[in-house]
């Protein structure tokens, strides 16, 4: 990726699986989305210190560096490639809502429909 050949980053989230009286009408709700860039290998120490703290703080909130862990070492920074993607292009797409089977709005219909959220 850092080579700056044309890359595809795809990330779909999964928010819930969908069920229906009629087994066509199954699905899921999520989000996902597909971009098309070209990657750049970061270098700067200051600005890989400065993601992987942003990082962290995303993912583990109230976590502070030095208190909770240790910066990365200068070693630790050269094992670890950084890569920028320099978006040229992208698509979302998302679902949501309960199941829209033919039977899915009548109570008193056979069998049983919802949403399971993850």
């Amino acid at each position: 990726m850092a080579s700056g050949a044309p890359v595809c980053i795809t990330v779909t989230l999964l928010d819930g699986l969908v069920y229906s009286r009629t087994a066509l009408y199954h699905s899921m709700n999520y989000r996902s989305v597909v971009c098309f860039g070209r990657g750049r290998l970061v270098t700067n120490p200051e600005v890989q210190q400065r993601v992987y703290r942003g990082m962290v703080s995303r993912y583990f909130p109230g976590r502070m560096a030095g208190r909770d862990y240790s910066e990365p070492t200068a070693a630790h920074l050269e094992a670890t490639s950084l890569i920028e993607v320099q978006i040229e292009e992208w698509s979302a797409k998302a679902r949501e809502g309960g199941p829209l089977g033919p039977l899915d709005a009548e109570t008193d219909a056979p069998g049983t429909c919802g949403v399971v959220p993850l």
